[in-house]
This record gives structure tokens, sequence and C-alpha cells, in this order.
């Protein structure tokens, strides 16, 4: 799977924080890149925007919709709901906190701190491996 061809969508809240996500991403090659600040502009994407969504990055704590307070389970929410729609669009956590789940791509703990382009790296390895399925294991 050639990165720079996939279009991945960004839900977090934290524009500081996605501004460094999207950064991470470019530097791994990734181009084509939305970012959404709650969930409902996210579902808005998947199911009716102009491009295909390959790829989920999601933080786990941010609003469900426009104006609304943040949800701590967000993240959770949006896996149960693709896995009860089977929705197979890889996703990616990256959160400050480590969170892991056996039924996502990868998770990538989001610290000032970390090499975020590497631990990206390390995640989107296995999504080039396995060709855009979602069916690898998390570490």
């Amino acid at each position: 799977m050639d990165l720079s061809e996939i279009h991945v969508v960004i839900a977090d809240d934290d524009i500081f924080k996605s501004i460094d996500i999207q950064r991470a991403l470019e530097f791994n090659g990734i181009k084509n890149i939305m970012t959404v600040r709650d969930q409902e502009k996210l579902w808005k994407q998947i199911y009716h925007g102009e491009d295909k969504t390959d790829l989920i990055v999601t933080d786990m704590q941010y609003p469900l919709a426009a104006g609304e307070t943040v949800d701590e389970e967000a993240g959770f929410k949006l896996i149960e709901r693709m896995e009860e729609e089977k929705i197979d669009i890889p996703v990616i956590i990256c959160s400050s906190l480590n969170y892991r789940s056996s039924n996502i791509l990868g998770s990538v703990w989001y610290n000032k701190l970390n090499d975020l382009e590497l631990n990206f790296k390390e995640v989107l390895s296995r999504l080039e491996k396995q060709g855009g399925t979602n069916d690898a294991e998390c570490k």
C-alpha cells in the first residue's frame, strides 16, 4: 500500500495535537489528511465524504457533536460503532493515555518527549504490510 495515496482523517479536538499528528503523518509520506473536531463530522466524512477514508487516527476524548462537551469515551464509542456497522477502516489511537486494544491497527502514545514520527512509522508499517485491512495485532 502506497501511503502517499491514502486518505486519513484525524479525530481530535486539540488543535496543537492535531498539528503534531499531521506533521508525523506527513513525515511518513501521507499527503491526504483531514482533521475533524467531533465524531459527528467524522461520521459524515466516512459516509458522505468526497474521498474514501482509508485510515482514522483518533483521540479517545473529544466531543461527539459540535458544541457538546468532551466525551471521555468517544474513542471507544467510535470503535464499537465501527464494529457494529462492520466498517473496515483501520484505526490508530493517538492519545496522551497509553491505550491498547486488539481490534485496532495500533496505538501511538502522544507525549511531547516522544518521537511521534517514529512511533507512527512503526504502526503505519503494519498498514503497508497488510494492504489496508484491519486485522493487525496491536503491540
